[in-house]
């Protein structure tokens, strides 16, 4: 933890010590940093001249502070700025806070243990996190605790403080020079030193440790691997981390011990200020406000240099899956899981509003402008209809009879028109059947997949006039345990350069993903505008598989597990994806030609290794290791599934005439919680994420009209649309009664 400046000037007056640098408290932390820009170069087994270009990628990078809605002292006035000043930051395992210079306490991320429940009407000059439980010093010295408690450590004790640091279970304080731990006492963790006076202090999970006045370094507790050893100082900075000890000698240079399975106790040579540590990860400020970080995150090989956001910050903080640093206008930045901001303008304008007044919708899966007027609107249960602000549904398409949507993710699951419509008057939809098809693999699948083209006359759809383009098993290999088909992808896009592409999933075929002779777990692109019965599409001459042996030259992109949804930015012609994860972690790519999206060595940012009865299970013979070293496009975002967060819904990037403030920023949000983000960034500034609405309604698809204006679909609920007020409240949609729902029946209004 960072001590602010008021705390560290409390600390040098009651010591009579002039440190020289920053005192930074340590805490339990596990840190996943974002890859550097070059260590991902795209796998492609095409020939080197074949070869794309790759564009530089940074680890995803986070913004200021708290979230939606977040807690924050209920006493703070209507007229506070919008954008405080922050001078600490705390991270935690599954949230954050940040301390204003006006003592109050914003904190953000989950709330399952009470942790972003901040005590009313209290200031704070200091504040730490924990594993779900967050502590503060109040202005008048004493401590407030609030969130998980299974182990008393939020009951603490009375006094006047002047540092504390929160570590897994257990937290400890100094009241002057005297230390004082409690929670959780195992390994004797809670028991510092009797009679000795600290400097500085700071917990871990099962160790505490201590700067004494004259620069020692003692610790308490568990001493696995060195952790908790006590060499002589002086030393003038500690940072406590789950399982190693750091410290900064004379002139800043640190000094690390205990775990470094990861190289986390590896410290570069340089002069810093201050220093956190995580969980295999430490990082730490320069001088000039830089930060550096080394170790290895989650998605990263070891690596002495992490990529990190380019700064300048006064300090840097590193949680479980967060790290965040203070900027010099005292605005909250944060990286890889982070857990995100308050919207700030542009962001704070942004709602949402019903696009279809009087509808509700059962399971919608896309909307597209229909070229003879009005939104079209594709039902995953078989049926396309046509919607105008005035006039009553236009049903153009009905397919009930023939597609199987009797599960939750199957049915009609995507439909576009081709870009070229008046050249090219075709629809193009994909959707599963029941089918014994042998196409893409050999084995027989229980359903398979279909993308379909068919004429479009006079604005209606001829029925009779469907072309199969493309046709694939689905699940073609079950498994003892499970032999249910899942995993369809389902998002059809046509890109600037007038090829179609079409994302699959795996089809719960575990090992297809990294097979270059299946289609399952891939993006496809094809050259359907010649297509015709004896040849539905054609190969383009770039694809980055043509003349690969044994690889499907339609493949674009591979290494997916259910990509529902990605989409094309109308500038410059990138392909964002969002793959839905297992039970781990959701993500946000952009695919270049051959990307290699890293499914099923990694699931996110997360590395899978999964054991060897668990490849048995999905038929893999000898499992997907993953080393660090493997040749993969990292995710540009992704966050943890939790109780409220289940499967990534991916978007669109807004390039509409209505809100040009937030031109080229990247809309998406989550299925279960029905939030709402904004990346907005690029591959060589970095990202930052976010999150503008929380519609408490489950999202199925993002699309956008002629214009570029943004609409969100949601299962059992309204159409929205994107717009821009003066308003920074956060939007609720309300189902009210009498509001007419739609039919899931085609031909009724």
């Amino acid at each position: 933890m960072h001590l602010t400046a008021s705390a560290e000037r409390c600390c040098r007056q009651a010591l009579l010590l002039n440190l020289g640098v920053i005192l930074v408290l340590g805490t339990l932390l596990l840190v996943a940093c974002g890859d550097p820009p070059d260590s991902r170069p795209v796998h492609d087994r095409t020939p080197k001249a074949q070869q794309p270009a790759l564009r530089p990628r940074l680890g995803t990078i986070t913004p200021t502070l708290a979230p939606v809605t977040p807690r924050s002292d209920p006493t703070d006035s209507p007229s506070a700025p919008d954008t405080p000043a922050f001078v600490q930051v705390a991270v935690g395992e599954n949230h954050s806070c940040a301390l204003q210079n006006s003592g109050r306490v914003q904190c953000w991320g989950e709330n399952d243990d009470g942790q972003l429940d901040i005590p009313e009407g209290l200031r704070f000059k200091h504040i730490t996190a924990g594993y779900r439980f967050s502590c503060g010093i109040r202005t008048d010295g004493g401590i407030a605790c609030w969130g998980r408690n299974d182990h008393q450590q939020i009951d603490a004790p009375d006094g006047r403080f002047t540092a504390i640091d929160a570590g897994w279970d257990h937290v400890c304080a100094l009241s002057g020079t005297a230390a004082t731990c409690w929670g959780w006492n195992a390994n004797e963790r809670a028991m510092p030193p009797p009679d000795t006076a600290f400097a500085a202090i700071g917990a871990g999970a099962e160790h505490s440790c201590g700067l004494t006045l004259r620069g020692d370094l003692l610790c308490w507790g568990n001493n696995d691997d060195g952790r908790a050893d006590s060499p002589g100082g002086p030393f003038s900075a500690l940072a406590v981390g789950i399982a190693h000890t750091c410290v900064l000698r004379d002139q800043g240079h640190a000094y690390c011990q205990g775990a470094n399975e990861a190289r986390q106790a590896d410290a570069p040579d340089a002069e810093f200020k201050s220093v956190s540590a995580g969980l295999d990860h430490t990082c730490a400020t320069l001088p000039q406000g830089r930060v550096e970080c080394w170790g290895r995150a989650e998605r990263e090989p070891i690596n002495v240099h992490l990529a990190v956001p380019h700064g300048p910050f006064t300090s840097v903080d590193a949680g479980w899956h967060t790290t965040c640093a203070i900027d010099l206008q005292g605005a909250v930045q944060c990286w890889n899981h982070s857990y995100v901001a308050t919207p700030t303008p542009p962001y704070d304008r942004l709602t949402f509003v019903n696009a279809l007044p009087g509808r509700i919708f059962s399971n919608p899966t896309e909307i597209f402008q229909w070229p003879y007027g009005g939104l079209a609107v594709a039902d995953r249960q078989g049926f396309i209809s046509i919607y105008t602000q005035t006039s009553a549904k236009q049903d153009i398409l009905s397919m009930i009879d023939s597609i199987a949507s009797d599960g939750s993710i199957n049915g009609l699951l995507s439909a576009a028109i081709d870009p070229e419509f008046t050249q090219f008057p075709f629809l193009y939809i994909y959707y599963t059947i029941r089918s014994d098809a042998e196409v893409g693999l050999k084995e027989k699948g229980k359903e398979s997949a279909r993308l379909s083209r068919f004429r479009i006359e006079d604005g209606r759809i001829d029925h009779k006039s469907e072309l199969i383009i493309v046709e694939i098993a689905v699940n073609p290999r079950p498994t003892e345990g499970y032999d249910g088909a899942n995993h369809y992808g389902g998002a059809i896009r046509f890109g600037p350069d007038g090829m179609l592409y079409l994302g699959f999933g795996d089809g719960t075929c575990f090992e297809c993903p990294q097979r270059l002779d299946s289609l399952l777990g891939k993006i496809i692109r094809i050259d359907v505008r010649g297509a015709s019965v004896d040849q539905p599409y054609q190969i383009p001459k770039d694809n980055p598989m043509l003349g690969v042996p044994d690889a499907r030259p339609e493949i674009w992109a591979y290494g997916l597990r259910n990509p529902w949804r990605m989409a094309f930015d109308r500038h410059d012609g990138s392909l964002w994806v969002a793959d839905v994860g297992q039970d781990a972690e959701e993500e946000v790519s952009i695919a270049n030609a051959g990307s290699n999206l890293g499914w099923p060595i990694y699931e996110g940012s997360a590395c899978l290794n999964f054991n060897d009865e668990v490849s048995r299970f999905y038929g893999i013979a000898n499992g997907y290791p993953c080393t660090g070293s493997e040749e993969v496009t990292a995710p540009i975002d992704s966050y943890r599934i939790r109780s409220a967060t289940c499967a990534v819904i991916g978007g669109v990037v807004y390039r509409g005439a209505e809100i040009p403030s937030i031109d080229g920023a990247y809309l998406f949000g989550d299925f279960c919680s029905g939030q709402v983000w904004v990346l907005e960034g690029s591959v060589d500034t970095g990202w930052r994420k976010i999150q503008i609405a929380d519609l408490d309604l489950p999202l199925s698809s993002f699309g956008t009209d002629a214009a570029g204006e943004v609409y969100v679909l949601t299962f059992g609920g309204p159409i929205l649309r994107l717009v821009e007020t003066d308003s920074g409240d956060l939007p609720s949609v309300t189902i009210t009664p009498g509001e007419t729902v739609v039919p899931t029946v085609p031909g009724s209004t």
